[in-house]
Protein backbone atom coordinates (compact mmCIF):
# COMPACT_ATOMS: atom_id res chain seq x y z
CA UNK A 1 0.00 0.00 0.00
CA UNK A 2 1.40 3.37 -1.02
CA UNK A 3 0.78 6.62 0.82
CA UNK A 4 -0.21 9.77 -1.02
CA UNK A 5 0.87 13.06 0.47
CA UNK A 6 -1.16 16.25 0.40
CA UNK A 7 0.49 19.43 1.61
CA UNK A 8 -2.56 21.62 0.96
CA UNK A 9 -6.24 21.13 1.65
CA UNK A 10 -7.83 21.60 5.06
CA UNK A 11 -8.43 19.52 8.17
CA UNK A 12 -11.41 21.22 9.78
CA UNK A 13 -12.39 20.34 13.33
CA UNK A 14 -16.15 20.21 12.83
CA UNK A 15 -18.71 19.03 15.34
CA UNK A 16 -21.39 16.56 14.33
CA UNK A 17 -19.54 13.70 12.59
CA UNK A 18 -21.77 10.60 12.21
CA UNK A 19 -21.30 7.93 14.84
CA UNK A 20 -20.82 4.20 14.19
CA UNK A 21 -24.34 3.10 15.11
CA UNK A 22 -26.68 1.77 12.40
CA UNK A 23 -30.47 1.90 12.16
CA UNK A 24 -32.77 0.53 9.47
CA UNK A 25 -35.67 2.64 8.24
CA UNK A 26 -39.04 1.04 7.50
CA UNK A 27 -39.99 0.78 3.84
CA UNK A 28 -41.16 4.14 2.43
CA UNK A 29 -44.45 4.60 0.60
CA UNK A 30 -42.75 6.22 -2.38
CA UNK A 31 -39.33 6.26 -3.99
CA UNK A 32 -38.05 8.32 -6.88
CA UNK A 33 -35.28 8.68 -9.42
CA UNK A 34 -34.02 12.25 -9.35
CA UNK A 35 -32.41 14.00 -12.30
CA UNK A 36 -31.07 16.82 -10.13
CA UNK A 37 -27.81 15.13 -9.10
CA UNK A 38 -26.92 13.80 -12.58
CA UNK A 39 -24.54 16.24 -14.32
CA UNK A 40 -25.10 17.20 -17.97
CA UNK A 41 -28.07 14.85 -18.49
CA UNK A 42 -30.75 15.66 -21.06
CA UNK A 43 -33.49 13.25 -19.94
CA UNK A 44 -35.92 11.52 -22.28
CA UNK A 45 -38.95 10.14 -20.44
CA UNK A 46 -39.80 6.50 -21.11
CA UNK A 47 -42.91 6.24 -18.87
CA UNK A 48 -46.14 8.11 -18.24
CA UNK A 49 -48.11 8.80 -15.10
CA UNK A 50 -49.88 5.68 -13.72
CA UNK A 51 -47.69 3.30 -15.76
CA UNK A 52 -46.91 0.07 -13.85
CA UNK A 53 -43.22 -0.49 -13.15
CA UNK A 54 -40.97 -3.15 -11.65
CA UNK A 55 -37.58 -2.85 -9.99
CA UNK A 56 -35.28 -2.18 -12.92
CA UNK A 57 -37.89 -0.74 -15.31
CA UNK A 58 -36.33 2.14 -17.32
CA UNK A 59 -37.89 5.49 -16.37
CA UNK A 60 -35.83 7.83 -18.52
CA UNK A 61 -32.72 7.84 -20.64
CA UNK A 62 -30.14 10.43 -21.66
CA UNK A 63 -30.80 11.99 -25.08
CA UNK A 64 -27.06 12.30 -25.62
CA UNK A 65 -26.55 8.57 -24.93
CA UNK A 66 -29.92 6.92 -25.40
CA UNK A 67 -28.59 3.50 -24.39
CA UNK A 68 -27.92 4.76 -20.83
CA UNK A 69 -31.02 3.95 -18.75
CA UNK A 70 -32.12 5.26 -15.36
CA UNK A 71 -34.33 2.63 -13.77
CA UNK A 72 -36.94 2.31 -11.05
CA UNK A 73 -35.74 1.34 -7.55
CA UNK A 74 -39.16 -0.08 -6.65
CA UNK A 75 -42.21 -1.87 -8.03
CA UNK A 76 -45.62 -0.22 -8.25
CA UNK A 77 -46.80 2.55 -10.54
CA UNK A 78 -45.66 6.01 -11.59
CA UNK A 79 -47.33 8.32 -9.11
CA UNK A 80 -46.04 11.62 -10.45
CA UNK A 81 -43.52 13.13 -12.86
CA UNK A 82 -42.22 16.37 -11.36
CA UNK A 83 -40.99 19.16 -13.62
CA UNK A 84 -39.27 22.43 -12.75
CA UNK A 85 -39.00 25.69 -14.71
CA UNK A 86 -39.00 25.26 -18.50
CA UNK A 87 -40.16 21.66 -17.98
CA UNK A 88 -36.84 20.58 -16.57
CA UNK A 89 -37.24 17.07 -15.15
CA UNK A 90 -36.86 17.02 -11.37
CA UNK A 91 -37.80 13.43 -10.51
CA UNK A 92 -40.04 10.49 -11.35
CA UNK A 93 -41.95 9.30 -8.26
CA UNK A 94 -42.98 5.66 -7.83
CA UNK A 95 -45.80 4.57 -5.53
CA UNK A 96 -44.61 1.26 -4.07
CA UNK A 97 -46.84 -1.80 -4.02
CA UNK A 98 -44.72 -3.91 -1.59
CA UNK A 99 -44.52 -6.82 -4.03
CA UNK A 100 -40.93 -6.04 -5.07
CA UNK A 101 -41.30 -7.50 -8.54
CA UNK A 102 -38.09 -7.07 -10.50
CA UNK A 103 -36.78 -7.42 -14.03
CA UNK A 104 -34.47 -10.40 -14.01
CA UNK A 105 -31.13 -10.35 -15.82
CA UNK A 106 -28.80 -13.30 -16.30
CA UNK A 107 -26.58 -13.66 -13.19
CA UNK A 108 -22.84 -13.95 -13.73
CA UNK A 109 -20.70 -16.47 -11.86
CA UNK A 110 -17.44 -15.14 -10.47
CA UNK A 111 -15.52 -17.92 -12.17
CA UNK A 112 -16.85 -16.95 -15.61
CA UNK A 113 -16.23 -13.19 -15.44
CA UNK A 114 -13.24 -13.48 -17.78
CA UNK A 115 -15.12 -15.59 -20.34
CA UNK A 116 -17.91 -13.09 -21.05
CA UNK A 117 -17.21 -10.55 -23.83
CA UNK A 118 -16.61 -7.04 -22.52
CA UNK A 119 -19.32 -5.67 -24.83
CA UNK A 120 -21.90 -7.96 -23.16
CA UNK A 121 -20.89 -6.75 -19.69
CA UNK A 122 -21.22 -3.13 -20.81
CA UNK A 123 -24.61 -3.74 -22.40
CA UNK A 124 -25.98 -5.45 -19.29
CA UNK A 125 -24.82 -2.56 -17.10
CA UNK A 126 -26.41 -0.02 -19.43
CA UNK A 127 -29.73 -1.84 -19.65
CA UNK A 128 -29.66 -2.55 -15.92
CA UNK A 129 -29.28 1.13 -15.01
CA UNK A 130 -25.79 1.02 -13.51
CA UNK A 131 -23.39 2.10 -16.24
CA UNK A 132 -23.66 5.69 -15.01
CA UNK A 133 -21.79 4.61 -11.86
CA UNK A 134 -18.64 5.11 -13.94
CA UNK A 135 -17.66 8.77 -14.26
CA UNK A 136 -15.00 10.02 -16.67
CA UNK A 137 -12.55 12.86 -16.09
CA UNK A 138 -12.14 15.76 -16.46
CA UNK A 139 -15.87 16.59 -16.43
CA UNK A 140 -17.06 13.55 -14.42
CA UNK A 141 -19.72 12.91 -17.03
CA UNK A 142 -20.95 9.35 -17.68
CA UNK A 143 -18.02 7.26 -18.91
CA UNK A 144 -17.62 6.67 -22.64
CA UNK A 145 -18.13 2.94 -23.22
CA UNK A 146 -16.04 3.06 -26.42
CA UNK A 147 -13.03 4.35 -24.52
CA UNK A 148 -10.51 2.24 -22.58
CA UNK A 149 -9.49 4.29 -19.53
CA UNK A 150 -5.83 4.46 -18.51
CA UNK A 151 -6.85 4.22 -14.86
CA UNK A 152 -9.96 3.57 -12.73
CA UNK A 153 -10.00 5.15 -9.28
CA UNK A 154 -12.18 3.54 -6.58
CA UNK A 155 -12.82 5.78 -3.58
CA UNK A 156 -13.82 4.06 -0.34
CA UNK A 157 -14.73 7.42 1.21
CA UNK A 158 -17.52 9.65 -0.08
CA UNK A 159 -17.25 13.21 -1.31
CA UNK A 160 -17.95 14.71 2.10
CA UNK A 161 -16.34 14.72 5.55
CA UNK A 162 -19.66 13.39 6.86
CA UNK A 163 -20.09 10.59 4.30
CA UNK A 164 -20.83 7.04 5.52
CA UNK A 165 -17.89 5.15 7.02
CA UNK A 166 -16.57 2.62 4.46
CA UNK A 167 -16.47 -0.13 7.10
CA UNK A 168 -20.26 0.13 7.49
CA UNK A 169 -20.82 0.42 3.74
CA UNK A 170 -18.79 -2.77 3.16
CA UNK A 171 -20.37 -4.68 6.04
CA UNK A 172 -21.90 -7.90 4.64
CA UNK A 173 -20.96 -6.71 1.11
CA UNK A 174 -17.37 -7.96 0.77
CA UNK A 175 -18.29 -10.58 -1.83
CA UNK A 176 -19.96 -8.00 -4.06
CA UNK A 177 -17.08 -5.55 -3.61
CA UNK A 178 -14.41 -8.11 -4.51
CA UNK A 179 -16.45 -9.23 -7.51
CA UNK A 180 -16.74 -5.60 -8.60
CA UNK A 181 -12.96 -5.18 -8.46
CA UNK A 182 -12.52 -8.22 -10.70
CA UNK A 183 -14.99 -6.69 -13.14
CA UNK A 184 -13.06 -3.40 -13.22
CA UNK A 185 -9.99 -5.25 -14.45
CA UNK A 186 -11.97 -6.24 -17.54
CA UNK A 187 -12.19 -2.55 -18.38
CA UNK A 188 -8.72 -1.41 -17.30
CA UNK A 189 -5.46 -2.92 -16.08
CA UNK A 190 -4.72 -0.15 -13.58
CA UNK A 191 -7.24 -0.04 -10.73
CA UNK A 192 -6.48 2.34 -7.87
CA UNK A 193 -8.31 1.81 -4.56
CA UNK A 194 -7.97 4.63 -2.03
CA UNK A 195 -8.94 4.99 1.63
CA UNK A 196 -8.40 7.58 4.35
CA UNK A 197 -5.75 6.59 6.88
CA UNK A 198 -8.26 6.99 9.71
CA UNK A 199 -10.57 4.47 7.99
CA UNK A 200 -8.01 1.66 7.67
CA UNK A 201 -8.68 0.15 11.10
CA UNK A 202 -12.18 -0.84 10.07
CA UNK A 203 -11.07 -2.25 6.70
CA UNK A 204 -8.79 -5.12 7.73
CA UNK A 205 -10.70 -7.60 5.52
CA UNK A 206 -9.82 -5.73 2.33
CA UNK A 207 -6.55 -4.10 3.35
CA UNK A 208 -4.62 -6.03 0.71
CA UNK A 209 -6.91 -4.58 -1.99
CA UNK A 210 -6.28 -0.94 -0.99
CA UNK A 211 -3.51 0.39 -3.20
CA UNK A 212 -3.18 3.91 -1.77
CA UNK A 213 -3.79 5.41 1.69
CA UNK A 214 -4.52 9.13 1.74
CA UNK A 215 -4.12 11.52 4.70
CA UNK A 216 -7.07 12.65 6.75
CA UNK A 217 -6.96 16.07 5.12
CA UNK A 218 -9.97 17.15 3.10
CA UNK A 219 -10.28 16.45 0.15
CA UNK A 220 -7.31 14.06 -0.24
CA UNK A 221 -9.67 11.13 -0.95
CA UNK A 222 -11.49 12.89 -3.80
CA UNK A 223 -10.81 10.98 -7.06
CA UNK A 224 -9.85 14.26 -8.77
CA UNK A 225 -7.13 14.90 -6.18
CA UNK A 226 -5.91 11.29 -6.38
CA UNK A 227 -5.71 11.54 -10.18
CA UNK A 228 -3.78 14.82 -9.93
CA UNK A 229 -1.20 13.13 -7.68
CA UNK A 230 -0.87 9.97 -9.77
CA UNK A 231 -1.16 11.05 -13.41
CA UNK A 232 1.98 10.91 -15.53
CA UNK A 233 0.67 11.72 -19.01
CA UNK A 234 -2.02 13.69 -20.80
CA UNK A 235 -3.91 10.43 -21.52
CA UNK A 236 -4.41 9.92 -17.77
CA UNK A 237 -6.79 12.90 -17.80
CA UNK A 238 -9.42 10.58 -19.35
CA UNK A 239 -9.40 8.16 -16.41
CA UNK A 240 -12.59 6.92 -14.76
CA UNK A 241 -13.72 6.90 -11.15
CA UNK A 242 -16.36 5.07 -9.13
CA UNK A 243 -17.36 5.06 -5.46
CA UNK A 244 -17.25 1.95 -3.27
CA UNK A 245 -21.06 2.11 -2.84
CA UNK A 246 -21.64 1.99 -6.58
CA UNK A 247 -19.07 -0.76 -7.09
CA UNK A 248 -21.00 -2.85 -4.55
CA UNK A 249 -24.21 -2.19 -6.49
CA UNK A 250 -22.56 -3.44 -9.69
CA UNK A 251 -21.21 -6.54 -7.93
CA UNK A 252 -24.61 -7.40 -6.48
CA UNK A 253 -26.31 -6.76 -9.82
CA UNK A 254 -24.15 -9.30 -11.65
CA UNK A 255 -24.27 -11.85 -8.81
CA UNK A 256 -28.08 -11.78 -8.46
CA UNK A 257 -29.27 -10.49 -11.84
CA UNK A 258 -31.54 -7.98 -10.03
CA UNK A 259 -31.09 -4.22 -9.70
CA UNK A 260 -30.00 -3.62 -6.05
CA UNK A 261 -31.82 -0.95 -4.05
CA UNK A 262 -30.10 -1.01 -0.63
CA UNK A 263 -28.33 2.21 0.41
CA UNK A 264 -26.32 3.32 3.46
CA UNK A 265 -26.87 7.01 4.24
CA UNK A 266 -25.52 9.35 6.90
CA UNK A 267 -27.66 12.19 8.23
CA UNK A 268 -26.08 14.80 10.49
CA UNK A 269 -27.58 17.68 12.40
CA UNK A 270 -26.36 19.84 15.30
CA UNK A 271 -26.89 18.52 18.83
CA UNK A 272 -28.56 15.27 17.80
CA UNK A 273 -27.68 11.59 17.41
CA UNK A 274 -26.05 10.92 14.04
CA UNK A 275 -26.33 7.23 13.12
CA UNK A 276 -25.83 5.57 9.76
CA UNK A 277 -29.13 4.65 8.12
CA UNK A 278 -29.88 1.61 5.96
CA UNK A 279 -32.66 2.45 3.56
CA UNK A 280 -33.78 2.14 -0.06
CA UNK A 281 -32.52 4.10 -3.05
CA UNK A 282 -34.60 7.18 -3.81
CA UNK A 283 -36.13 7.38 -0.33
CA UNK A 284 -38.04 10.61 0.50
CA UNK A 285 -35.74 13.15 2.12
CA UNK A 286 -38.40 13.74 4.80
CA UNK A 287 -38.10 10.11 5.93
CA UNK A 288 -34.40 10.65 6.58
CA UNK A 289 -34.36 14.07 8.22
CA UNK A 290 -37.70 14.20 10.03
CA UNK A 291 -38.70 17.66 11.22
CA UNK A 292 -36.24 20.50 10.76
CA UNK A 293 -36.18 24.08 11.94
CA UNK A 294 -37.28 26.83 9.57
CA UNK A 295 -33.85 28.43 9.74
CA UNK A 296 -32.06 25.29 8.52
CA UNK A 297 -30.93 24.11 5.10
CA UNK A 298 -30.33 20.56 3.87
CA UNK A 299 -27.24 19.88 1.77
CA UNK A 300 -25.41 16.82 0.43
CA UNK A 301 -22.00 18.15 1.53
CA UNK A 302 -20.53 20.72 3.88
CA UNK A 303 -18.20 22.22 1.28
CA UNK A 304 -19.32 20.95 -2.12
CA UNK A 305 -22.85 19.55 -1.92
CA UNK A 306 -26.09 20.81 -3.41
CA UNK A 307 -29.03 22.19 -1.49
CA UNK A 308 -31.88 19.69 -1.24
CA UNK A 309 -35.60 20.39 -1.08
CA UNK A 310 -37.01 18.35 1.85
CA UNK A 311 -40.07 17.57 -0.29
CA UNK A 312 -37.99 15.65 -2.85
CA UNK A 313 -36.20 12.28 -2.82
CA UNK A 314 -32.56 11.28 -2.39
CA UNK A 315 -30.52 11.17 -5.60
CA UNK A 316 -28.64 8.22 -7.09
CA UNK A 317 -25.19 9.71 -6.33
CA UNK A 318 -26.04 11.04 -2.86
CA UNK A 319 -25.24 9.24 0.39
CA UNK A 320 -25.20 12.00 2.99
CA UNK A 321 -27.49 14.78 4.17
CA UNK A 322 -26.28 17.64 6.35
CA UNK A 323 -28.82 19.78 8.19
CA UNK A 324 -27.11 23.14 8.75
CA UNK A 325 -28.32 26.21 10.57
CA UNK A 326 -28.52 29.18 8.21
CA UNK A 327 -27.06 31.44 10.90
CA UNK A 328 -28.75 34.40 9.24
CA UNK A 329 -28.95 36.53 12.37
CA UNK A 330 -26.72 39.63 12.45
CA UNK A 331 -23.86 39.82 14.92
CA UNK A 332 -23.59 43.20 16.59
CA UNK A 333 -19.98 44.34 16.18
CA UNK A 334 -19.17 40.84 14.94
CA UNK A 335 -15.93 42.03 13.36
CA UNK A 336 -14.67 42.96 16.85
CA UNK A 337 -15.60 39.69 18.53
CA UNK A 338 -12.75 37.29 19.42
CA UNK A 339 -14.61 34.32 17.85
CA UNK A 340 -14.19 31.61 20.49
CA UNK A 341 -16.51 29.21 18.64
CA UNK A 342 -15.81 30.09 14.99
CA UNK A 343 -14.60 27.51 12.47
CA UNK A 344 -11.73 29.17 10.62
CA UNK A 345 -8.94 28.44 8.15
CA UNK A 346 -6.74 31.36 9.18
CA UNK A 347 -5.78 32.56 12.66
CA UNK A 348 -8.26 35.44 12.55
CA UNK A 349 -10.26 34.05 15.49
CA UNK A 350 -9.19 32.91 18.93
CA UNK A 351 -10.74 29.51 18.20
CA UNK A 352 -7.73 28.70 15.99
CA UNK A 353 -5.66 28.34 19.16
CA UNK A 354 -7.82 25.51 20.51
CA UNK A 355 -8.48 22.07 19.04
CA UNK A 356 -12.13 21.63 20.00
CA UNK A 357 -14.63 20.75 17.22
CA UNK A 358 -16.72 23.67 16.02
CA UNK A 359 -20.28 23.94 14.78
CA UNK A 360 -20.64 25.30 11.28
CA UNK A 361 -23.47 27.39 9.84
CA UNK A 362 -24.34 28.70 6.38
CA UNK A 363 -23.85 32.37 7.21
CA UNK A 364 -21.58 34.39 4.93
CA UNK A 365 -20.47 36.43 7.97
CA UNK A 366 -20.07 39.39 5.68
CA UNK A 367 -20.85 40.27 2.09
CA UNK A 368 -19.16 39.76 -1.24
CA UNK A 369 -16.37 42.18 -2.01
CA UNK A 370 -13.74 42.59 -4.71
CA UNK A 371 -10.88 40.07 -4.86
CA UNK A 372 -7.90 41.40 -2.89
CA UNK A 373 -5.34 38.89 -4.23
CA UNK A 374 -4.73 37.58 -0.72
CA UNK A 375 -3.70 34.13 -1.96
CA UNK A 376 -5.78 32.15 0.56
CA UNK A 377 -7.48 30.18 -2.23
CA UNK A 378 -4.11 29.31 -3.81
CA UNK A 379 -2.63 28.24 -0.48
CA UNK A 380 -5.49 25.84 0.25
CA UNK A 381 -6.18 24.37 -3.22
CA UNK A 382 -5.39 20.62 -3.14
CA UNK A 383 -4.54 20.51 -6.88
CA UNK A 384 -2.26 23.58 -6.87
CA UNK A 385 -4.56 25.90 -8.82
CA UNK A 386 -4.81 29.67 -8.54
CA UNK A 387 -8.61 30.02 -8.38
CA UNK A 388 -8.59 33.83 -8.30
CA UNK A 389 -6.58 33.96 -11.53
CA UNK A 390 -8.91 31.47 -13.19
CA UNK A 391 -11.94 33.48 -12.04
CA UNK A 392 -10.55 36.65 -13.62
CA UNK A 393 -9.78 34.81 -16.86
CA UNK A 394 -13.36 33.49 -16.99
CA UNK A 395 -14.81 36.95 -16.29
CA UNK A 396 -12.73 38.20 -19.22
CA UNK A 397 -14.07 35.41 -21.47
CA UNK A 398 -10.49 34.19 -21.90
CA UNK A 399 -11.03 30.42 -21.79
CA UNK A 400 -7.51 29.80 -23.13
CA UNK A 401 -5.97 31.47 -20.09
CA UNK A 402 -8.32 29.54 -17.79
CA UNK A 403 -7.23 26.28 -19.43
CA UNK A 404 -3.59 27.25 -19.12
CA UNK A 405 -4.13 27.93 -15.42
CA UNK A 406 -5.43 24.34 -15.10
CA UNK A 407 -9.18 24.80 -14.66
CA UNK A 408 -9.85 21.22 -15.82
CA UNK A 409 -7.91 19.91 -12.80
CA UNK A 410 -10.42 21.54 -10.43
CA UNK A 411 -12.05 18.88 -8.22
CA UNK A 412 -14.84 21.26 -7.07
CA UNK A 413 -14.04 20.57 -3.42
CA UNK A 414 -15.36 23.97 -2.31
CA UNK A 415 -12.39 24.99 -0.18
CA UNK A 416 -11.57 28.09 -2.22
CA UNK A 417 -15.06 29.47 -1.58
CA UNK A 418 -14.86 28.54 2.10
CA UNK A 419 -11.55 30.30 2.69
CA UNK A 420 -12.14 33.42 0.55
CA UNK A 421 -12.24 36.50 2.85
CA UNK A 422 -14.03 38.42 0.09
CA UNK A 423 -16.91 35.88 0.15
CA UNK A 424 -16.56 35.13 -3.58
CA UNK A 425 -18.17 31.88 -4.70
CA UNK A 426 -15.04 30.72 -6.49
CA UNK A 427 -16.09 27.06 -6.69
CA UNK A 428 -19.36 27.98 -8.38
CA UNK A 429 -17.57 30.25 -10.86
CA UNK A 430 -14.97 27.62 -11.75
CA UNK A 431 -17.63 24.91 -12.01
CA UNK A 432 -19.70 26.99 -14.42
CA UNK A 433 -16.59 27.64 -16.50
CA UNK A 434 -15.75 23.93 -16.67
CA UNK A 435 -19.33 23.03 -17.56
CA UNK A 436 -19.56 25.68 -20.27
CA UNK A 437 -16.30 24.50 -21.82
CA UNK A 438 -17.39 20.85 -21.73
CA UNK A 439 -20.82 21.54 -23.22
CA UNK A 440 -19.26 23.66 -25.94
CA UNK A 441 -17.01 20.73 -26.92
CA UNK A 442 -19.90 18.26 -27.16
Amino acid sequence: MKKLKLSKGFTPLLAGLPDQSVIRLPEPQTVAVSAMDIPYIRPRLLVKKKDPVKIGTPLFSDKRMDHIRYVSPGSGHVKEIVFGPRRKLIEVIIQLDRQNEAIQFEPVRESSIHDIPKADLVKQLQEGGLWQCFRQFPSKDTADDTHTPPMIIVSLNGNDLFSPHPGLVLENELTAFKFGLKLLRRFCETVVVTARETSLQGLADIEEMITHAVPDRFPSWDPGVVLYRLKRSVEDNLSWCISAEHLILIGNFFLTGVYPVKRVVSVTRPHDKKPHIITRQGVPVKNLIGQIEQNAVVTTGRFNGRMVDPETHLGFFESTLNIIDTGDEDEFFGFMMPGFNKATVSRTFVSSLFGAPRDMDANYHGEERACINCGYCTNICPVDLMPSFIMKALYSDDIEDALNYGILDCCRCGLCSYTCPSKIELTHILSEGMDAYYKDKE
